[in-house]
């Protein structure tokens, strides 16, 4: 009996022996079957293409975000160049308005009576006179000379008086007015041909000045700023007393700037300040000046 017990270690060490390993499954992981490997391998794909629908919508997102910030500078963009538009508006409209308030200004002034010519004797023509007698006037508005018997005797005016071709007003403001709505309706092509045509037409009219300075707000409202240059400086260099002067040289020194030539707009513009203080023009030019402490 003792020796039946004995050998039972032993023969159960022998099966145990001759028992197979435990086999292990190709995902690693010891005791799972190959249903459970498949279903972990498909509930990886799924959370594979979830997190790429999700980098796709997160990319959409994206680009919606960017074009609607896109559409809001286009936006704003869009007002900016309105509100520019409006100004230059506002400003074309205001340098009209002082045109045409300059206009009437000169038209009563040159509506005024003439002042009652004078005769050699300091005599008034047309008033009473020793003896009863009028001075006889030769052509040319000029007295008799003293003791003067008759016409005949009179000095000859000299051959050049008159010689410059008269100029009809009626025309030469019609004329101008016709350059001047051109401007004002925005044809600034046919405005620059008119006015050009005004001024060799008209070089000693009324409105010269005005129409050489207009000339030069042409070109420069379509940025031709060389040409606008040398016609507003034809406003400071040939009508030295003229209402204009001033506003040329400010626009001299805007064109100047625009040009980025800023030392000469500097220059322009202290002239406004200098030679004009207390004006509109000279305000302007302070804080173009002012603008220009940046360059």
């Amino acid at each position: 009996m003792a020796l039946v017990i004995l050998a039972a270690p032993s023969f159960v060490s022998n099966v145990a022996a001759r028992q197979p390993a435990p086999v292990i499954e190709a995902t690693g992981e010891p005791g799972l079957s190959g249903a459970t490997a498949n279903s972990l391998e498909k509930r990886l794909e799924r959370l594979e293409r979830l997190l790429e629908n999700q980098t796709l919508v997160d990319l959409a997102t994206r680009m919606d975000s960017m074009q609607n910030e896109i559409q809001q500078l286009l936006g704003q963009m869009e007002e900016q160049t309105h509100e520019l538009d409006q100004l230059k508006k506002r400003q074309r409209d205001l340098y009209l308005d002082i045109d045409r308030r300059l206009q009437q200004a000169e038209q009563a002034r040159a509506s005024m009576p003439a002042a009652p010519a004078m005769s050699a004797s300091g005599s008034v023509f047309g008033g009473a006179v020793p003896g009863g007698t009028m001075p006889a006037i030769v052509p040319g508005g000029t007295a008799p000379l003293a003791g003067a018997a008759s016409p005949a005797n009179a000095a000859q005016p000299d051959a050049q008086v008159g010689s410059q071709t008269s100029i009809d007003p009626q025309q030469e403001r019609r004329d101008y007015e016709r350059a001047f709505n051109l401007l004002k309706e925005g044809r600034y092509d046919l405005a620059v041909t008119a006015f050009k045509s005004f001024v060799k037409n008209y070089p000693q009219g009324n409105f010269a000045d005005n129409a050489q300075y207009w000339l030069g707000e042409a070109n420069y409202v379509q940025r031709h700023f060389e040409v606008a240059l040398s016609e507003f400086g034809k406003v400071v260099s040939e009508h030295p007393s003229s209402p204009k002067r001033a506003d040329a040289l400010l626009k001299m020194g805007y064109t100047y700037q625009e040009l980025k030539q800023y030392d000469k707009a500097r220059s322009s513009l202290n002239e406004v300040v200098m030679s004009y203080p207390n004006t509109t023009a000279a305000s302007l030019a302070k804080k173009r000046l002012q603008d220009l402490k940046q360059f």
